[in-house]
């Protein structure tokens, strides 16, 4: 993608694609995973993109991840389910 630095976190450890899963735009996390991002990368609090999208209830990211191999049952730090 033409230099953008998909790896590059925020304080709490989130990247493009956690941030995309969030506020639900599918399209952008399409091209981020195309792009070769893991589907499965955590935070700092281990919340995975497929957490944040079924937390803010964001069902087409969630579809999206699924299909790119995120897996649903990873719990985070707290053992919270997505």
């Amino acid at each position: 993608m033409n230099g953008v630095n998909l790896t590059a976190q925020d304080d709490r450890g989130c990247n493009p694609s956690h941030l995309a899963a969030a506020h639900g735009q599918s399209y952008t996390l399409q091209t981020i995973l195309r792009s070769g991002m893991d589907a499965n990368v955590s935070d700092r609090n281990d919340w995975k993109p497929v957490h944040y999208a079924a937390f803010h209830g964001r069902l087409g990211c969630l579809q999206l991840l699924i299909r790119w191999g995120a897996t649903i049952n990873d719990v985070d730090n707290n053992g919270n389910l997505p």
